[in-house]
């Protein structure tokens, strides 16, 4: 059964009181080229904003935090993932560190005539295994492949996210906090959770939330420095 009208509309206001117009999104990440993408992002990040209140609204407890702070962590994490990888692959395409991240050195196998291999298998014997020739050629990842971690390496490589000293004074490794919040967004499952013991702290989706910040004003920063937008 639906909520009255009344009640809907206050959970609303509740919900919708204090967050940003929606060309504060369109301007925060107009650096994504790609308008399919950039509007997802978008969706993701005013409904996980949405979400926040709402849970904030009804002061969840228990399960019903866990399960708040898990889809928090999940959604900013997909965030971080999708911005770094479309910054890379949009705008930094032609650097070594695009290159040493998308490829890497695999053993192939080398082809001979059968009188050189019969010759080969011969003169060399290891441990009773089959020795075959084969050469290290270069070769394209496949995208399952290429970890976050190395992406968030890459950007921090390319100059794209960095430390920067908080407010408190502290100094914040950015880079390896986001990674950090990425780990737990892929333990975000019953059985992984349970092997590794996970507890979601509510701190730890809020802290997802407040380096979304000076994640985006730190690339956006070195995409204007590189003449890459204005």
């Amino acid at each position: 059964m639906p909520f009255t009208t009344e009640t809907k509309e206050e959970i609303l206001d509740y919900c919708e009181n204090h967050l940003p117009e929606d060309d504060w999104y369109e301007e925060q990440f107009d650096f994504i080229l790609d308008e399919d993408l950039r509007e997802r992002i978008i969706q993701e990040f005013k409904a996980i904003r949405f979400a926040y209140k709402l849970y904030e609204g009804i002061t969840a407890e228990e399960e019903n935090l866990v399960f708040e702070v898990r889809n928090q962590i999940l959604a900013y994490a997909s965030i971080y993932e999708a911005v770094i990888e479309n910054v890379i692959e949009t705008y930094y395409r032609d650097t070594e560190e695009y290159d040493k991240l998308t490829h890497e050195m695999v053993l192939k196998p080398y082809s001979l005539p059968q009188i050189k291999l019969d010759k080969l298998k011969n003169e060399l014997d290891h441990d009773g295994k089959q020795i075959i020739p084969a050469f290290y050629a270069r070769s394209k990842k496949d995208s399952p492949k290429v970890r976050f971690a190395d992406k968030c390496n890459t950007a921090e490589e390319l100059g794209l996210i960095h430390s920067f000293i908080g407010k408190d004074g502290e100094i914040v490794n950015l880079p390896t906090e986001i990674k950090n919040i990425y780990s737990y967004r892929n333990c975000i499952h019953l059985l992984a959770e349970k092997r590794k013991d996970i507890t979601y702290e509510l701190d730890l989706s809020k802290k997802a939330y407040r380096r979304m910040r000076p994640f985006i004003d730190q690339i956006k920063e070195k995409l204007r420095e590189d003449e890459k937008i204005s």
